[in-house]
């Protein structure tokens, strides 16, 4: 093979990896509007993640500071339904809120919101 082929094809090859990593790598957060409309479990990764990184984070602030931002007693599952539900609820004790900043993605906000007001600690 002729280096003008080879080097055709490795600048092919690294045009289309380069293309499709960046493609791949923009998550996709949803807005609020974008959330409450879908049903099919599209965003269940992406809640899965804040819910993660908001456990992550109350942990490492109460061994700071002592204080607990919320408390899921360790008899509790929280499914992906089970935390679309804290969403939808945290939305709706705040509709002007919400419908105000419909289009922003505000999905995270909601989540700590409901995680708050759901599970309290004593």
């Amino acid at each position: 093979m002729d280096m003008s082929k080879f080097r055709n094809i490795l600048l092919f090859i690294l045009i289309s990896v380069s293309y499709s990593q960046e493609t791949l790598s923009q998550p996709q957060i949803p807005s609020v509007k974008e959330f409450l409309s879908d049903d099919s479990g599209t965003y269940d990764s992406y809640i899965y993640g804040i819910e993660s990184g908001f456990a992550w984070a109350s942990e490492l602030y109460y061994r700071k500071h002592k204080i607990e931002f919320y408390c899921i007693p360790n008899n509790i599952d929280l499914p992906a339904s089970k935390l679309r539900q804290v969403i939808i609820d945290s939305i709706n004790n705040k509709p002007g809120f919400f419908k105000k900043y419909e289009n922003e993605p505000l999905i995270g906000l909601a989540l700590r919101n409901g995680l708050i007001n759901q599970f309290p600690c004593q």
